[in-house]
């Protein structure tokens, strides 16, 4: 089944407490890390929060007072369980049960990109936030997810690449089109997703009323080197992930 969140939610877990995610562990939480502000006395929301793991992060950066939604009953039950100290709620982010100006700070960690609509998603955080609340998410970029795999001189790669002959048209990939992927994992999960380029994200944040702050694209840390160099050597020049920062 695709993008069953339920049925993986406690193996994900137990990854992400060990390390063991290595996209998370050595480019996306660095990232994050990089453009979360000091969140003391703060109202803040998890959106898309899984089983609770980015309430650890926040609350170094201050936070103390955090909700966490997500649509898996599974991952919420596993939060609420794991991290009593915050509130857990079962939700679509498309219709947040939560009324206007509400939170001072939306944290949201590679959930935004499966939306089909996340203009509706903006709207959604846009209206909980308060007047100069802040959004900071991340989600896929498309310089990793919008390849195509293709053998090259036997070797297997994801490429974005267009024909240099005008006469026969030839494109791989699709770094502007807004587009439904799937990821399949070793373990069987499978997950569905959507891909937009940063200009897209820049668009529809500004039309949301939004006011962008920052942008940031992953970058493998050097800690990864010596763990591993191979996946090291594949991401610290080609992102994964990006994040955007914006303001109300």
């Amino acid at each position: 089944m695709v993008n069953d969140y339920d049925k993986f939610a406690k193996e994900r877990q137990e990854q992400l407490k060990k390390g063991l995610k290595r996209p998370h562990r050595f480019i996306e939480k660095p990232m994050m890390r990089e453009l979360l502000p000091n969140l003391e006395g703060k109202k803040v929301l998890m959106l898309g929060c899984g089983t609770g793991e980015e309430s650890i992060m926040l609350n170094e950066f201050g936070a103390t007072n955090i909700t966490g939604i997500d649509l898996s009953e599974e991952s919420i039950r596993l939060a609420k369980e794991s991290y009593p100290n915050c509130e857990f709620i079962a939700g679509d982010m498309h219709k947040l049960p939560f009324d206007d100006n509400y939170f001072d700070f939306v944290y949201s960690s590679l959930a935004l990109h499966y939306s089909e609509e996340p203009e509706n998603v903006y709207k959604e955080i846009y209206r909980v936030l308060k007047k100069d609340g802040r959004l900071l998410f991340s989600v896929g970029h498309p310089l990793r997810w919008a390849c195509e795999e293709k053998e090259i001189e036997g070797i297997k790669c994801r490429v974005i690449a267009h024909g240099t002959s005008d006469d026969t048209p030839y494109e791989i990939g699709n770094y502007n089109t807004f587009k439904k992927h799937e990821h399949h994992f070793k373990n069987g999960e499978v997950l569905s997703f959507y891909v937009g380029s940063p200009s897209m994200h820049f668009k529809l944040l500004k039309k949301a009323g939004f006011t962008i702050e920052d942008f940031k694209e992953g970058i493998c840390i050097d800690e990864a080197k010596d763990i591993d160099y191979n996946y090291w050597n594949k991401y610290h020049e080609i992102p994964e992930f990006m994040a955007f920062l914006a303001k109300k």
